[in-house]
């Protein structure tokens, strides 16, 4: 294996997203600056909004990112403006939702294990997050390779 292929086989590892979600798990959402939070979800909200919107950037990043995981690029569905507006709106939306949900959350499960007086409460989150971010990136990998099979 050459020196150039191993950063991309550690990225491809199962290990790597449970290493770093848990470890950033440990590191309160509430301490992130709040510029650093709006950042995020604002930032990820409108990236989710004009790929959807666009279909020809999106396309071309879902083309990119299937080319470097050894996937088919998915075919593009022609829909109208209209279409692809309302689509953008509510995507974007959920996006929006589920981060603002993820930041609400990550507080609550703490208060909730410091009511049950668990020691360490980010670390069990830490952990937590880890295994289920390894179970998840385990089990598509199963998938993938049984629809190969």
């Amino acid at each position: 294996m050459s020196n150039e292929q191993i950063p991309l086989r550690i990225l491809k590892s199962p290990w790597s997203q449970a290493a770093v979600g848990g470890a950033l798990t440990l590191i309160p959402g509430r301490r992130y600056p709040a510029w650093l939070r709006h950042a995020i979800t604002w930032g990820s909200t409108a990236t989710v909004t004009v790929l959807v919107a666009n279909p020809r950037l999106g396309s071309r990043v879902l083309g990119a990112l299937s080319r470097s995981s050894d996937q088919e690029p998915p075919e593009p569905i022609e829909t109208s403006p209209k279409a692809r507006a309302v689509s953008a709106a509510v995507t974007g939306a959920a996006t929006f939702g589920m981060l603002r949900l993820g930041w609400w959350f990550d507080e609550a499960a703490e208060q909730a294990l410091r009511k049950l007086q668990v020691p360490f409460p980010r670390v069990l989150l830490g952990v937590a997050v880890g295994a289920f971010y390894y179970a998840t990136d385990d089990r598509e990998r199963k998938d993938m390779n049984s629809l190969h099979d």
